[in-house]
């Protein structure tokens, strides 16, 4: 059985269950974004110690300007005597990525949407979730990436892509069915309020620690 037959019998019985697509989308959406929540906790931390040792790395990349070599074993050095993977936050942002290719594939298959009353593959504004939407889900899906990407973001020299990614998924967007548009752009505004919660708890911790 393959991962998009598992994701349209989930989605089949959440509509079943709801009434409605759409809402079967973002419980299902809501369902995966829980199950990454340790990964997302996981990503704030490395966040936080990489924010922490920004001083002594840019003293490392000035010190060594000339030497790259030599700069990455003290970078590396740096981050093993801290306990600190650089990596360790890339896994939680890359995941929603294919998960986001299944919902293209379930909603591209016209058959599994016609097999729903009309009344339960429309949704707010879309008429149906098999086609796309060339505005408003676009825009929220640029925002919302935009807004959740500038949460992670903490280098100066990655900030062009905070801006450049958003847009170019924002117009990738019109050109998919609105239902997997419905799952990127909630899934943007649960990561966002999970990281809100997330640093929340970490300062909280901190302060109970000090």
């Amino acid at each position: 059985m393959s991962i998009t037959s598992v994701m349209q019998s989930i989605l089949q019985y959440f509509t079943n269950l709801t009434g409605n697509l759409g809402w079967a989308i973002i419980i299902v959406t809501v369902l995966i974004r829980a199950i990454l929540h340790p990964l997302q906790v996981s990503q704030v931390r490395v966040m936080e110690q990489m924010k922490a040792l920004s001083p002594k790395q840019k003293e490392i990349e000035q010190k060594y300007k000339g030497q790259p070599q030599e700069q990455q074993q003290r970078l590396a050095e740096l981050y093993r005597d801290n306990k600190v993977n650089p990596m360790g936050g890339c896994l939680p942002a890359l995941i929603p990525l294919p998960i986001l290719i299944v919902f293209f594939r379930v909603l591209q298959n016209k058959a599994f949407v016609d097999s729903f009353d009309a009344a339960k593959t429309s949704f707010l504004w879309l008429p149906s979730l098999n086609a796309p939407d060339l505005w408003i889900l676009p825009i929220l899906s640029a925002v919302t990436m935009w807004f959740s990407m500038s949460q992670t973001t903490a280098e100066q020299s990655q900030k062009a892509m905070t801006f450049m990614m958003p847009l170019i998924f924002g117009w990738f967007t019109r050109s998919m069915p609105s239902g997997a548009a419905v799952y990127w752009v909630s899934s943007n505004i649960v990561s966002i309020l999970q990281h809100y919660v997330i640093q929340r708890q970490l300062a909280a911790s901190k302060k109970g620690v000090s």
